[in-house]
């Protein structure tokens, strides 16, 4: 796959840039992206919200390491009726990595659009409008641990730490995009508040069900597929074929030069990391912080 000259130019610049403490917007740290650097956090973050949003427009919105390219792949093939791999990344439609967003008036309709920002912060246009948002959710410790894996690799995030010094930051909320926390309640809320809005979809439902999933997030769309069709789509997207043939941009802001987007897609890789004290840690906080939601995780 050929990747974009302007997409590459700016991999090549940022690695050449020294790195710099995370940008911070409202009390929420951010990857030390070109862009942050070139605009701010707080003028990239209000460019975000006041992006003009075409009513046909597909938001994925997720915490990150929550699934949000293989989410990427299926909405890609469900809404061109192909079973094929898409060329083009999602990395190309990231709000907060795109130098200028106006480069996206260029792409057909239905655009499908991601972000890992707060719900606050995503396009008002899109939500006045009623625009489709898919929320994937995963259960946060297989996040943290791949957190943690891509943290020590990327150059944006550069956070080359062991395990147990980076669970002490995890369990603060203090990495990029904030308090895993923050996130899921605030998009439990405005599901809540956007009734019809946000369609919530599981990491481990899909993983383990891909069939019965797509077909469910077809609906959503409102888009009409065949049986032959969504069993391509999960063939496609298996996380097997992704990772042997899907090209990985990540490899390119890799420290080492080795991808870490497809790294496992494995549910309870956190059981490799986790002891038992921090578990214990883990779940009191999490029952702290989550005694009001209705969200149910699968750690297995």
């Amino acid at each position: 796959m050929d990747i974009p000259p302007e997409m590459m130019k700016a991999i090549e610049q940022m690695k050449s840039l020294p790195p710099v403490p995370w940008p911070e917007y409202e009390g929420i740290p951010y990857p030390a992206f070109l862009t942050f650097r070139m605009k701010g956090a707080e003028q990239l973050i209000q460019g975000i919200k006041n992006f003009q949003s075409r009513e046909t427009d597909i938001l994925i919105c997720t915490h990150s390491k929550s699934g949000t390219h293989w989410l990427y792949e299926i909405l890609a093939l469900i809404t061109s009726n192909k079973t094929e791999i898409a060329k083009e990344t999602k990395g190309e439609k990231m709000f907060e990595a795109i130098p200028d967003l106006s480069i996206l008036d260029a792409l057909p309709s239905p655009r499908i659009l991601d972000t890992h920002v707060q719900f606050q912060y995503i396009p008002t246009r899109h939500v006045e409008k009623g625009g489709k948002i898919v929320h994937m959710i995963r259960n946060p410790k297989d996040v943290s641990v791949s957190l943690h894996n891509h943290a020590r690799k990327d150059i944006c995030i550069n956070l080359d730490i062991p395990w147990n010094e980076y669970f002490e930051i995890w369990m603060t909320g203090k990495l990029p995009y904030g308090s895993w926390f923050d996130y899921e309640l605030g998009m439990e809320q405005a599901e809540k508040d956007h009734p019809g809005l946000i369609y919530t979809c599981y990491y481990e439902d899909m993983k383990k069900n891909p069939t019965k999933e797509i077909k469910k997030l077809a609906d959503f769309l409102e888009i009409n597929v065949t049986d032959d069709l969504v069993e391509g789509i999960a063939k496609a997207t298996s996380f097997d074929n992704m990772q042997k043939n899907k090209m990985d941009l990540s490899k390119f802001v890799a420290k080492d030069g080795q991808g870490f987007i497809y790294r496992k897609g494995e549910i309870g890789d956190w059981k490799n990391y986790y002891t038992v004290a921090q578990n214990e840690r883990y779940d009191a906080l999490y029952e702290e912080k989550m005694k009001d939601s209705k969200y149910k995780f699968q750690y297995e």
